[in-house]
């Protein structure tokens, strides 16, 4: 991975991708749109990594989109092809867990980005908003269908039209981040939740999980006890069932010995649509 605006380095089953503009306070440029896919898709698809964890450089986790062209970042409308969701895996299609950890100001795209991600630490003394409705442009990364199921509707709809900006403790009251600690906090945080799963969690059963949980949202519940079923049948009897319970009763730290590449069931699976992917069964 190029240095430039997206760093990735992996360590101990955990990959911290960064967000490394920190002069520009991690405003997102296409260029970093294009890092970050490659990233996540790196992450996606190499076992070695377990638990993805996003930060930002510097004081900033990202101030939003830049904005340097001043009134022209958003006077045209663009390609009719242009996706809200631009990138082209999303944080909630990557078959690990992947941690914001929101080390500083996290706004408008920044703040979005954090909101894809499937859990979030914050700075109690960052500012986080979606300020879209105060810059004239709707908002994007799908938050009018994420923030409601995460915070309740009347409070999304507070976060989102009336666009305030809340401390990163007030945030934290609100439902946006199980967790908001001291700026100098948030990565050492986030890190020993990370290890804690990479070590201690199956790397297939976590990947299952996040898939059936995402899923979830947007399904009725036979449909999803179905799936769940097919889940649980595929996951038991695999070597990683049989070595958590040894583990267990030797008081060890487990061996897992599963692939979410070699082992990822194809009823899980998700398929390519335009301006991103979708979760379907196939």
């Amino acid at each position: 991975m190029s240095k430039d605006a997206i760093e990735l380095t992996v360590t101990e089953g955990v990959a911290t991708i960064a967000l490394n503009r920190p002069e520009q306070l991690n405003t997102i440029t296409p260029g970093m749109l294009e890092q970050l896919s490659a990233a996540y898709l790196r992450c996606d698809e190499d076992d070695a990594i377990r638990v993805v964890i996003l930060t930002g450089r510097g004081e900033a986790f990202c101030a939003g989109a830049d904005l340097s062209a001043g009134g022209a970042t958003f006077d045209s409308q663009g390609a009719r092809d242009y996706s809200s969701c631009p990138l082209s895996i999303q944080a909630w299609e990557v078959r690990k867990p992947v941690i914001a950890a929101c080390n500083g100001h996290a706004i408008g795209v920044g703040l979005s980005t954090a909101l894809q991600c499937d859990m979030r630490i914050f700075a109690e003394s960052g500012k986080y908003g979606l300020l879209q409705s105060r810059r004239g442009v709707v908002a994007d990364n799908a938050v009018e269908y994420l923030l409601p199921r995460l915070i309740g509707f009347e409070r999304a709809f507070e976060m989102i039209v009336r666009a305030p900006r809340l401390s990163g403790s007030e945030a934290q009251q609100w439902g946006l981040a199980s967790r908001a600690v001291p700026a100098e906090q948030v990565l050492p945080t986030a890190m020993t939740i990370a290890r804690d799963m990479a070590e201690n969690c199956s790397p297939l059963v976590m990947a299952m999980h996040k898939r059936l949980m995402w899923r979830s949202l947007d399904m009725n519940l036979p449909d999803f006890i179905e799936l769940e079923t097919r889940a649980l049948h595929h996951s038991m009897g695999r070597p990683d069932a049989i070595e958590g319970g040894m583990a267990w009763s030797g008081k060890r730290a487990p061996r897992w010995s599963s692939s979410v590449q070699q082992d990822w069931p194809e009823f899980l699976e998700s398929k390519v649509i335009a301006g991103g992917r979708s979760d379907v069964a196939t």
